[in-house]
């Protein structure tokens, strides 16, 4: 079995874990939110 397979439909690749074909995926990186002063006070509340 091939250890890598891309969809040429999606063009998702996936990686084979085992007996499983599992799809390649990662997050957008995160933008950083200010949330103001009465923000931070909520959350240490």
């Amino acid at each position: 079995m091939k250890k890598h397979i891309t969809d040429a439909k999606t063009g998702i690749t996936y990686t084979l874990q085992g007996d499983y074909y599992l799809p390649d995926l990662s997050l957008p990186a995160e933008e950083e939110i200010s949330i103001g002063v009465w923000g931070e006070r909520h959350k240490r509340f």
